[in-house]
């Protein structure tokens, strides 16, 4: 089944609580045969716009909108930033299409009305996103990897250290012009990860052969002294890269000049009494670095 399909015909009719917040936006007081009668209308209108953006394929409508107001609880659009609320599961469910992953949290037998905590954040050279989901068990994120990993426009899956308490966090890279959207539905929930080729590039982002700028550690392994330093600079917002070799580098900031890297790197140097882990490193999108 479709993403767009499932989307339509998996909105169910929510709990009164939900209704009542209808009601109060609107500023009216009907009756519930009433009130139900127009939470139809509005899914239907929501549902259809959905489809309209997952059809268009349009980054710039569609991927890049951090949210719907039209739709409001129903569906938010992502390409960064967070959402999903605490959700009590026993497992998760997948739907795997050649491009888009499904994810189903499943509690008793059926499944929650919404997911759970994530964050999604994306970084360049190589082009790669950094997916958070609270709450997760190593073996169910062995299952997402395994499927993830088949997927078209993926390159690498693997895990890094979560500086948060019971969150999985992990890195998709993505294949050249490859770009990625995240879709979260409530009632029942779901939370959908589609890759799909792009070569639409605005003035603000970085084309997939433009040189990008960055700090970076020497290689390490994922142990202890990794954590030390994620502890240390986090302020910096530090990331994880894999390297060719296998081994893991801490990556801060993504900048145009090598200039403007100098100028962080200085600017640690004075507020970390040496920053002596860091140096000037540069890649494109497409590349791994060493």
């Amino acid at each position: 089944m479709s993403a767009e399909r499932f989307a339509y015909e998996t909105v169910e009719i929510p709990d009164d609580r939900l209704i009542q917040a209808i009601y109060k936006g609107m500023g009216q007081a009907e009756r519930t045969k009433k009130k139900r009668r127009l939470y139809r209308t509005v899914t239907a209108a929501a549902a259809a716009l959905a489809l309209l953006l997952c059809s268009a394929n349009i980054p710039s409508v569609y991927a890049y909108t951090k949210e719907i107001p039209i739709l409001g609880e129903f569906v938010r659009a992502l390409h960064m930033g967070s959402g999903g609320d605490v959700t009590l599961h026993e497992d998760i469910s997948m739907e795997v299409l050649k491009n888009e992953l499904i994810i189903r949290f499943v509690r008793k037998g059926r499944m929650t009305d919404t997911v759970v905590p994530y964050d999604v954040r994306e970084y360049h050279a190589p082009g790669r996103i950094v997916l958070s989901l609270q709450s997760l068990t190593g073996e169910e994120y062995e299952k997402l990897e395994d499927q993830i990993r088949e997927m078209e426009g993926v390159t690498d899956i693997y895990q890094i250290l979560s500086t948060r308490k019971d969150t999985v966090s992990f890195v998709i890279v993505l294949e050249r012009l490859y770009d990625y959207e995240i879709m979260e539905q409530i009632f029942p929930g779901m939370l959908s990860i589609r890759l799909f080729q792009n070569a639409y590039y605005t003035a603000e982002d970085r084309a997939p052969e433009q040189q990008v700028y960055y700090l970076r550690t020497e290689g390490m392994e994922q142990n202890e002294s990794l954590r030390n330093l994620l502890d240390k600079y986090a302020a910096e917002e530090p990331t994880q890269v894999k390297t060719r070799d296998g081994s893991f580098i801490l990556t801060i900031g993504e900048y145009s000049s090598e200039e403007e890297a100098e100028k962080t790197l200085s600017r640690l140097q004075k507020t970390y009494g040496g920053a002596e882990e860091f140096r000037v490193g540069s890649g494109m999108a497409k590349e791994v670095p060493e």
